[in-house]
């Protein structure tokens, strides 16, 4: 593992492959950004509606969620939730209710210390620190136009 591969604690194993997502964005640090916002909103909606379709017992949606979050993952370079949804997907095809079970708390765990490694690169706002944001624009905005020469 190299020291940007970003490991998870629990296990060891590699949650985030930063120097791949670098490149499959060709360096560009805004697009890490944008594709790691967009990931987490995705991923969210995708781990809820595994879980509801576990609860339900509905593998056909259980498999079909898991294969595309799998992709969705694969795509930001999160190596331990792919790996986990590669597992969550061949688990359902079987209908191993008990290792499904296991399987989802897993993706759990492992969703939310990603969410915490990409934190570092791509900040998640809140609405409290949106407006903060958006004020500090604002203000800066105001000042670099309040200048005689402008």
């Amino acid at each position: 593992m190299s020291h940007f591969q970003l490991s998870n604690p629990a296990d060891g194993n590699s949650a985030f492959d930063f120097m791949a997502l670098l490149g499959r964005c060709m360096g560009n640090f805004k697009i890490i950004e944008r594709v790691i916002a967009a990931f987490r909103d995705v991923g969210a909606n995708d781990l809820n509606q595994l879980q509801s379709a576990m609860e339900i017992e509905d593998y056909g949606a259980f498999v079909e969620i898991a294969h595309r979050f799998k992709g969705a993952a694969c795509n930001v370079s999160a190596i331990g939730l792919s790996s986990l949804l590669l597992q969550a997907e061949q688990s359902g095809r079987a209908r191993d209710r008990a290792e499904v079970q296991r399987i989802m708390a897993a993706l759990h765990l492992e969703w939310g210390y990603f969410k915490k490694v990409v934190n570092v690169f791509a900040p998640e706002l809140t609405n409290a620190t949106h407006g903060l944001v958006e004020q500090s624009r604002s203000n800066l905005s105001e000042k670099r136009h309040a200048c005689s020469s402008c």
